[in-house]
């Protein structure tokens, strides 16, 4: 889908945390080559620039809402919006949701923006992702597969 980007966010130093950058470089000759694809890190604001003039936007991160280690989940920032109140639900929650709120603020938000998330087994210092978020990587993959094919 010309237009579209998909960032990974997360720290690598910090084991399941570093997901959302793992994910990308899987998927890195697997999507069509006008797809940007941007290993996010922890840069929050600073990923605004790779935002303005897309169609779509998909984030991938890691979550801790308490769940089973390497579920999945896809939503969007309206979904999130609705949520009661409690702990973030992204591990990147002020950065993230900021960004979107910057790009909306500035006009140089994408239409769609869809964030697809894994449950952390384990945040600590350390680069490995723990087996469970690791098993996750192929449904994550597929799922944004889908999501560019798709155009939404």
């Amino acid at each position: 889908m010309p237009g579209c980007v998909v960032i990974g966010i997360g720290n690598l130093l910090h084991g399941d945390d570093g997901f959302g950058i793992h994910a990308v470089r899987l998927l890195r000759g697997k999507l069509p080559e006008e797809v940007e694809l941007v290993e996010g890190g922890v840069l929050g604001l600073d990923l605004l620039p790779y935002l303005e003039g897309k169609k779509k936007a998909i984030f991938i991160d890691a979550l801790d809402i308490g769940e089973d280690a390497g579920a999945v989940y896809r939503f969007s920032p309206d979904q999130v919006k609705q949520r009661p109140a409690g702990p973030p639900l992204s591990v990147h929650d002020l950065g993230l949701y900021e960004l979107v709120n910057a790009a909306q603020l500035l006009g140089q938000c994408p239409r769609s923006i869809i964030f697809i998330a894994v449950q952390v087994k384990g945040v600590e210092l350390g680069g490995e992702l723990s087996e469970e978020v690791r098993a996750a990587l192929p449904t994550v993959c597929r799922m944004v597969r889908e999501e560019v094919q798709t155009g939404r």
